[in-house]
């Protein structure tokens, strides 16, 4: 199967609110106004199973915060890690511009909170606590930080 026919059509849902923001561990330390911040700028996202979210190599463009389903990571085609509920990823590149270093695929239907490069960006002067929560994400999981 050609991985391109099956690369996810995210479905829009609606508005992120701040409670939703609260259930992820990246947000959970976040002050009432950073989370009115992020959520102002977020968006609520759906992809059904078997569906490629992020693929390895391309460009990082989103940063993305499972709310509900599963996916599984893998690198070189082979398995690196399952995601769930709460798990973050796609923060790889958004801070630099770097290329994409897995591909994620859904394996249940996925609920995702969706925050642009551009809306990380303007983090850093809105929701400055947020935006070092996301940086402290990226240092965490750079090659040779274990």
């Amino acid at each position: 199967m050609d991985v391109h026919s099956n690369r996810a059509s995210f479905g829009y849902v609606g508005d992120v609110d701040s409670a939703q923001l609260k259930q992820i561990p990246l947000f959970s330390d976040a002050s009432d106004e950073e989370l009115r911040q992020v959520a102002a700028f977020a968006q609520f996202k759906e992809v059904s199973e078997g569906q490629v979210i992020l693929e390895e190599g391309g460009f990082s463009r989103e940063l993305l915060a499972i709310e509900e389903g599963t996916a599984e990571v893998t690198r070189d085609g082979e398995h690196v890690a399952d995601l769930g509920q709460g798990d973050v990823f796609g923060e790889h590149g958004m801070l630099d511009d770097s290329m994409r270093t897995a591909t994620v695929t859904a394996t249940s239907r996925l609920r995702m909170i969706s925050l642009g490069h551009f809306e990380v960006k303007r983090l850093k002067k809105d929701a400055p606590g947020v935006y070092r929560s996301i940086e402290k994400l990226v240092e965490d999981r750079a090659p040779g930080s274990d």
